[in-house]
C-alpha cells in the first residue's frame, strides 16, 4: 500500500463522517424532534448539544481509530518503499544503489579512521550457458542460491550487494586482501563442490572472485571496484572458479604477499 493510496483511504473515510454528521445535524434530529411537536428554541438547543456530543465522540473516533490505523498503514508503506529502494527483488540482497551507498560510507570510514577495507567481487561462471540450457526461471534461482550462499557464509558486518546481472559485490569492512582470501576462497570451493538442485536437476555451479584492498592512493570508492573487477577478470581469463587478489591493493599493514587461490 502506497502513501497516495493511504491518504486516498483517509480522506475517503472524512468525507463519509462528515457527510453523516451533515446529515444528522440537519436532517435526522431536527426532524424527529419537530415530528414530536418540540418548539423551534429546544429544537435548536438539542440540536447545538447533539452536535457537540457528536463532535466530541468523532475527535476520539478519529483519534483513536483513524490516526492509528494511518500511522500503522504508513509505516508499513514506508518499510515497503524502503524495501523497494535498498533490496534486489530477485535475490534479497542489497540492490546496486543501496550497495554503491554502503561503500561510499565504508570508504569514508576507512579513510577517516584508517582502517581497512576489502572489495570482493564475484561473477557466476558460464550463467548464459544456464539460462540457454535450462531457461531463465532455473536461472533466477541459481542467482538466489549464490547470493543466500554468500549471505550466509560471511560475517554480519560484510555486505552483499547485486551488483548486476550475475555479478554481486561484496564489501568486507575492517579486512585485508588476504584475511578476505580466506572466507571467499571456502565459498568459491562450497559452492563449486555442492550441486544445485532445481527440481530434478542437478546443475554444478562456480564462481570467480576478484578481490581489492583501499589503498592510500585511491580518490574516490569506485577506484577499489575497479581494480576488483580486473582481479575478477584474471580469475576468468586463468581459467574461472578462482579468487585473486590484486597485488597493487596492497597497504603497510596487509603484511601477507598476494594469493591466488585455484
Amino acid at each position: 500500500m502506497g502513501f497516495k493510496t493511504v491518504i486516498n483511504d483517509l480522506a475517503k473515510y472524512l468525507k463519509r463522517m462528515i457527510l453523516v454528521n451533515m446529515l444528522v445535524l440537519t436532517l435526522i434530529v431536527p426532524v424527529i424532534l419537530i415530528s414530536f411537536g418540540m418548539e423551534t428554541s429546544r429544537v435548536a438547543l438539542i440540536t447545538a448539544l447533539s452536535s457537540f456530543l457528536l463532535c466530541t465522540a468523532n475527535f476520539f473516533f478519529i483519534n483513536g481509530f483513524f490516526v492509528r490505523k494511518t500511522e500503522s498503514s504508513l509505516t508499513m508503506s514506508y518499510a515497503s518503499i524502503q524495501n523497494d529502494y535498498l533490496y534486489d527483488d530477485l535475490t534479497k540482497v542489497y540492490n546496486r544503489r543501496a550497495g554503491l551507498i554502503r561503500l561510499a560510507e565504508e570508504f569514508a570510514r576507512a579513510r577517516r579512521s584508517g582502517s581497512t577495507l576489502s572489495v570482493a567481487m564475484v561473477d557466476a561462471d558460464h550463467f548464459k550457458n544456464v539460462n540457454d540450457t535450462y531457461g531463465h526461471l532455473v536461472g533466477d534461482s541459481v542467482l538466489t542460491h549464490i547470493a543466500s550462499a554468500l549471505k550466509s557464509g560471511l560475517r554480519e558486518c560484510d555486505i552483499v550487494t547485486r551488483y548486476g546481472g550475475e555479478e554481486f559485490l561484496i564489501l568486507l569492512p575492517d579486512t585485508s586482501g588476504t584475511q578476505a582470501s580466506q572466507p571467499l576462497n571456502r565459498l568459491r570451493r562450497s559452492i563449486a563442490e555442492n550441486n544445485f538442485i532445481y527440481n530434478n536437476l542437478e546443475i554444478q555451479m562456480s564462481v570467480s572472485i576478484g578481490i581489492a584492498t583501499i589503498s592510500s592512493t585511491d580518490e574516490d570508492p569506485m577506484d577499489i571496484v575497479l581494480r576488483a573487477d580486473k582481479a575478477l577478470y584474471s580469475a576468468k581469463k586463468a581459467g574461472r572458479n578462482k579468487v585473486i587478489y590484486d597485488r597493487r591493493s596492497r597497504r603497510k599493514t596487509d603484511l601477507h604477499p598476494a594469493m591466488s587461490h585455484a
